[in-house]
């Protein structure tokens, strides 16, 4: 027997569904940071959009929000959250009024996103709305499956500490403080300046590693990620923002920027000086500390986020975080996505291809040397 389809329809939108949005998000201290208005006046604040979040009104009168923002540069683009805005597991999603909506319910609300996409829009879902949304969205809605690493707090720190996380973890932890590493935290913003020192410090490193021009990363990353972006969000999150950093003799060597609300806290953003960091075990101590408050605060969970290369998903899997699925849709007028996705791509591998015949030029131009050539070393 087929169930009969759950029918709902638009009521507000914009600043008219805010009322009932906060409304849903102060009756339930468990909802995630990215569904809620605090979060979307961090982005409005920081980046070029509007809100523009959906509420819905079901057929039993139950109040249903898809947090939403629009991009006024290109009218007709929408995102749930904006690129460079995710917070891992942390996705977006619907939220619901009453616990968590149904597939019944999900499936007529994602219906209705189709049949009002606008150009394009874009929707993030993590946890277990990935699972109820990969059973409810067509197959032909172009997406792309992510994967976040999220931490149990459940139990004391010292069965975190003992059970969970892995021995080179804890080694590496009491070496940072035998070598004098010592960490600071502040949750009034004041810590932001020194963060961010060390994040342009890792832009360059990036740009490095991956085998972009050093420029081109540069521009990227304070186009994305200003100085401003972090400051706005450490102002409007107050102490629900926390700049951790690890010093050594007086330098700061690495930076973890943290977001709390109930019972998770998400790991946002992380910097460091590789070379005041190398062998220190910074990163590690840094984690640890800002575990051990979390367990402190009974928190749930640390989530550590999505992972960009294979070398961060293994560190955070070192501290005994495991994998969350997270997808991302797009719901299009016009199907571009996908082609989009394919020349970016070339686009990417042309620049690295470049760089590298640019670099072996370098190179071979350093007469008789051939140990610099093969090991990528350019003379000072």
């Amino acid at each position: 027997m087929t169930l009969q389809a759950y029918r709902v329809s638009i009521e507000a939108a914009g600043i008219d569904a805010r009322p009932a949005w906060a409304d849903l998000v102060e009756q339930d201290q468990s909802i995630a940071l990215s569904k809620t208005p605090q979060w979307a006046d961090c982005i409005c604040s920081s980046d070029h959009f509007s809100d523009a979040t959906l509420l819905f009104r079901g057929e039993d009168g139950r109040r249903l929000i898809l947090p939403r923002l629009r991009n006024p540069s290109v009218p007709g683009i929408f995102a749930s959250p904006p690129r460079h805005w995710n917070l891992g597991a942390d996705a977006s999603g619907f939220l619901s009024e009453g616990g968590p909506a149904s597939p019944r319910e999900t499936s007529a609300l994602v219906q209705e996103i189709r049949r009002h996409p606008g150009l394009r829009t874009r929707v993030v879902v993590g946890e277990d709305d990935a699972q109820v949304w990969a059973s409810v969205v067509p197959s032909t809605v172009y997406s792309t499956a992510r994967t976040a690493q999220v931490l149990d707090l459940r139990g004391s720190f010292s069965t975190v500490w003992s059970k969970r996380f892995t021995g080179k973890v804890r080694s590496n932890s009491r070496k940072a403080e035998r070598r004098g590493v010592v960490v600071e935290s502040d949750s009034t913003g004041r810590l932001i300046p020194v963060f961010d020192v060390l994040y342009r410090r890792s832009v360059d490193r990036w740009a490095q590693d991956r085998g972009y021009p050093l420029t081109l990363m540069r521009w990227l990353a304070q186009r994305q990620h200003p100085q401003k972006k972090f400051e706005t969000v450490a102002r409007r999150l107050g102490e629900c923002c926390t700049v951790w950093i690890a010093w050594r003799q007086g330098e700061p060597v690495a930076g973890i920027i943290n977001l709390t609300r109930g019972p998770r806290v998400t790991y946002w953003r992380g910097a460091m000086d590789k070379e005041l960091s190398r062998g220190t075990g910074a990163n590690e101590l840094l984690h640890r500390c800002a575990i051990e408050a979390a367990c402190a605060g009974e928190r749930q969970s640390y989530d550590f986020g999505l992972s960009q290369t294979a070398h961060l998903k293994r560190f955070k899997g070192t501290f005994g975080a495991g994998e969350v699925p997270v997808q991302i849709y797009y719901f299009e007028r016009f199907p571009t996505v996908a082609t989009e996705a394919k020349c970016y791509a070339a686009a990417k591998q042309s620049i690295q291809a470049a760089m590298r015949i640019a670099h072996t030029g370098r190179l071979a131009r350093v007469p008789g040397d051939t140990d610099l050539m093969m090991t990528g070393l350019e003379p000072r």
